[in-house]
This record gives C-alpha cells, structure tokens and sequence, in this order.
C-alpha cells in the first residue's frame, strides 16, 4: 500500500509538470514535491530509530542488528534533512545577507555577492570530492541497510533465481568499483593540488578593459608546457522554452571567450608553491556579471590547467566582470 502512495504521487507530479504551464504554480508543485520527498526520508528515518531504539528496550532485537537500524535511520534522516537546509533554510539567509549587501554597496554590484567581496578567490575541489564520497557512502550504507534488514527474504529469493542474482551483484559491483576508482582519483588531485587562489589586480575586471591579477597554486614545480588559462562569459538561461512547454533543464550559451597560453618562462616558484600571471582584455560590448537574476545568469569563468607527472592540475573562478567607468 505505501509503494502505490509513493508511486501515485510520482506520477501526479510528472504529470503537473506536463500539463500545468504558470511558472510560479510550477515552482510551487517542485517544492511541494521536494518537501513531501525529503520529508519523507526524515520520517522514515525517525521510524527506524525509534523503532530500533524501542524494541531493544523489550528485548526484540540484537545489539547488531540494533546498530544497522540506528545507522540506517541517520542515514536517512541526513538525506531528508541536509537537502531541506541547503534549498530551503539556507537559501532564505543567503537572501537576506545578499539584500544587506546591495544596500549597502547600491554602486558596486560585485559588492553583492559575497565570494566577491575581497580580491582574493579561492578554487578548491573539495567540494565535489566530500560530494562524491556522501553520496558513495550514502549508497553503500542504503544498500547494507536494505540488505541486511531483508537478508532472509533475500536468500529465500537466491534458492530459486540464482542466476538473477549473480548478474544483478555483478552488475552492481561494477558500478560501485568505477564509481569508488573517480572518487579516489578526484581525492588524489585534491590532496596534490590543494586550493589554489586568484589574486585580482583589476577588481572588478573591467568592460572594455582587462582582467588581471596572478593565481597562487600549490604546485611544487612548474609544469613544462605551462599552463592553458581560458576566460569565458557563459549566459544560462534558467527559464528555457521548447515551444509552449517549460523545459527542465537551463540553457546554457557562450557569448564570449579567449584562450591564452603561460608558458613556462613566465610563471614563478615562491614558498607557497607556483604562481603564475592572468591578463585579458574584455571588449567593449560584453555582458556584465549577474549572479542573482531569477531567470538567467550571465557568468564570466576562469580557468587554469596543465598536466603535470601523469595528473592534471585544474582550477577555475567565478570572476567579476562590469562596467566600472575605469579608463584604459
């Protein structure tokens, strides 16, 4: 009874994406959705725990077995519980501290955005590599849960379709050895490189100026081929259209780049590791940075990568570009 509830409100939910065209009614039935979904696993979560907790006190249940049930409701209880803070709760702060700053700074709108607020910006993989491994963890832990707690209508099952079996653990086990190979290779260039920092000169960069400044890396020596840097104003439209029908997905455009080469003779090793010098000239007609619009971004990127002793070194800036009346 409970999987043909969750199965109907799936298929209510696809099918008022279908049919039902006001973008805000739209964003309200996806977040509808997204509460009912999350708060879902923290409920079950809650379950499990109290569940677990309570019939140890009456002695229905072994410590291991008591263990996987506290572990599994954690689990999903950070499921429901971390994505609700992050698009919900945190989301509403970051508003509120983004509205303070544009008051305060109502002439310089890279002001607005808090990781432009100082000169320095800072590229760190860490975030993808923490990402990847929750979300690994995550599935393995779900799996042990599932598994253990159905392990004997699982080996029941095993007597009669073996074979099913053998390919599906297969299968999974292929899945899982690739999955855990990228996450340990993205933690490999994560430990080698660091976080690497972009020092601005221009601050903001300059329409119908440049972008200049000089990124600090980690590296211990300096790449023989030097290093590629790309500078690239990208346009996501967030409210895309196929038709009459709202797409999904953002659509994302170039509207500029430029490519530059830093050859080797041109970066330098200091104590904290390599560094090396940035300079573009954006032309007069370019788009400035919006980072807050509902609808659409226009976001200007640097990016910086070599290869170096078999791995590849990769770092890239969400840079301020704008109009500032400066002269050059």
């Amino acid at each position: 009874m409970f999987g043909f509830v969750v199965f109907l409100i799936f298929v209510l939910f696809f099918v008022l994406l279908i049919f039902v065209k006001d973008k805000k009614i739209l964003q309200k039935i996806v977040k509808a959705f997204l509460i009912i979904v999350l708060g879902g696993f923290t409920v079950l979560g809650c379950t499990a725990i109290f569940t677990g907790i309570y019939e140890a006190f009456g002695d229905e249940v072994s410590l291991s077995r008591l263990f996987i049930q506290l572990a599994g409701g954690l689990l999903f209880v950070g499921i429901g519980v971390v994505p609700i803070y992050v698009f919900f709760v945190s989301r509403k702060i970051s508003l509120r501290s983004f509205e303070k700053r544009k008051k305060r700074h109502p002439d310089a709108p890279w002001m607005w955005v808090e990781q432009w607020s100082k000169k320095s910006l800072v590229y760190s993989g860490k975030g993808p590599v923490v990402f990847v491994w929750f979300v690994l963890s995550g599935i393995i832990a779900a799996l042990v849960f599932v598994l253990y707690m159905n392990r004997v209508v699982i080996l029941s099952k095993m007597e009669t379709h073996e074979l099913e079996f053998i390919i599906f653990f297969i299968v999974l086990s292929l899945i899982l050895i690739v999955a855990f190979c990228g996450a340990v290779s993205m933690s490999r260039g994560h430990v080698k490189y660091g976080s690497s920092v972009f020092e601005m000169i221009t601050y903001p960069g300059v329409i119908g100026g440049e972008l200049a400044g000089t990124i600090q890396t980690n590296l211990r020596d300096i790449p023989k081929n030097g290093f590629r840097l790309e500078l690239r104003c990208g346009y996501r439209d967030l409210k895309a259209k196929t038709g009459n029908r709202l797409r999904k997905t953002e659509m994302i455009s170039t509207l500029w780049e430029s490519e530059k080469k830093v050859g080797f003779e041109e970066a330098t090793i200091g104590p904290q590791g390599v560094s090396f010098p940035i300079s573009f000239s954006i032309p007069d007609d370019a788009k400035e940075s919006d980072a807050w619009s509902w609808d659409k971004r226009i976001v200007w990127t640097l990016s910086a990568s070599s290869s170096l002793g078999g791995t590849s070194y990769f770092s890239r800036f969400d840079v301020p570009v704008f109009r500032t009346g400066q002269k050059f």
